[in-house]
């Protein structure tokens, strides 16, 4: 079963976070896939990105500076 709201949350987290540069209405599936598949590894490793930017905004202030 769908989870609806995960599903639209989803969504427009990956909207929010780039624009995909191909159009999905004229891939063949295969190519539909990988391309969908894609955009959820850039997503999740845009995320990862930013927390480390964070941790390592974080390290970066609690030592203390000489």
């Amino acid at each position: 079963m769908v989870d609806l709201t995960r599903r639209s949350r989803m969504v427009r987290e990956l909207e929010q976070e780039f624009v995909p540069d191909y159009d999905a209405q004229n891939l063949p599936s295969a190519d539909k896939r990988a391309a969908y598949a894609l955009e959820h590894i850039a997503f999740r490793v845009g995320r990862i990105e930013q927390a480390l930017n964070r941790l390592a905004a974080a390290l970066e202030s609690a030592i203390p500076k000489t």
